[in-house]
């Protein structure tokens, strides 16, 4: 299927525009394209932080492995807490996240969660993380 997008106020449209690529069979969405570099770049943003404010960047690698993985649980249970009538009937639908259905809201709260406990296992203050973290939250 092709859009067009069209921005008015600048003069410029774009024709014929996919909605996704296929890569080795898989359909893969522009915007989860957009969203993995987003990702990668947040993470040379935190670790390049964390060199210049000479904390390990190591710990901020851990940290936002955990913290994507915990975001993206946190995102798809959000949205299936607050969609319930579309899953109780297939509970094993709830682990297709290829359909779509993830809530911005439930993965910053598990996000924020995750870095609150690993601050504590790691020994690390969870304020000065989030101050550290902030520039590539903002890239997101």
């Amino acid at each position: 299927m092709h859009y067009d997008i069209s921005f008015p106020h600048l003069g410029i449209t774009l024709d014929h525009v996919g909605k996704s690529v296929d890569l080795f069979g898989v359909s893969i969405a522009y915007y989860g394209i957009i969203i993995g570099m987003a990702i990668l770049i947040g993470f040379a943003i935190a670790t390049s932080e964390a060199k210049r404010t000479r904390q390990n960047p190591e710990d901020y690698l851990d940290m936002g492995i955990i913290g994507v993985i915990a975001g993206i649980a946190g995102a798809r249970i959000y949205y299936v807490i607050f969609s319930w009538d579309m899953y109780k009937d297939d509970l094993l639908d709830i682990f297709n996240l290829r359909e779509g259905g993830l809530a911005i809201y439930g993965g910053v709260i598990a996000a924020v969660i995750s870095i609150f406990v690993l601050a504590k296992v790691k020994h690390l203050s969870p304020f000065q993380i989030f101050d550290t973290i902030a520039m590539a939250l903002l890239n997101g």
